[in-house]
């Protein structure tokens, strides 16, 4: 084989691993909300963003419609981020992983409220051997489901619900 083709081969390769390796993962509901995913060290980050300033949540792993799922839930007020991790105990019931004698794994990262518009970024662990908390697997399906409303109240229902399945 010559030269030239060799380095096109090699420089083919390296632009494909390159490309994989930098790629966000990411998931849209429409144009105006979404949430991205990245592996770091033992944990996994999410950074969900919606037009609202009202809650928003992910849901990991549903058995049937909202059941078994692990939720997080999230608010901005006062300058502050509110996350609640439960666990979803019904076709459309979810409650804390604490009452339910698990914990509260979800860490807050960074939020950002303006305009009508909420992002919150955090992180949980990839296995937390909680009962109530998703194992979280480099390659595997997982399936999503996502929700926002315009209130703060976490009793409130969604405004807007969707679901998605990725490949972590």
């Amino acid at each position: 084989m010559d030269k030239a083709l060799k380095h096109f081969f090699l420089l083919t390769i390296l632009f494909f691993c390159s490309v994989s390796l930098f790629a966000e993962n990411r998931a849209e509901f429409g144009t105006d909300w979404s949430f991205s995913w990245a592996f770091k060290d033992e944990e996994i980050e999410f950074t969900m963003t919606a037009p609202t300033t009202g809650w928003m949540a992910l849901g990991f792993n549903p058995t049937r419609r909202m059941k078994d799922a692990d939720y997080i839930l999230a608010f901005v007020e006062n300058g502050q981020v509110y996350l609640s991790d439960e666990f979803g105990t019904g076709l459309t019931t979810h409650r804390s992983d604490v009452t339910l004698g698990g914990e509260d794994s979800a860490r807050a990262i960074s939020f950002l409220e303006e305009k009508n518009r909420t992002t919150i970024t955090f992180s949980l662990a990839r296995d937390s051997k909680d009962l109530y908390d998703a194992t979280f697997v480099p390659g595997e399906k997982c399936t999503v489901i996502a929700a926002y409303a315009t209130s703060k109240n976490l009793s409130t229902k969604h405004r807007k619900r969707d679901s998605v399945d990725i490949i972590l």
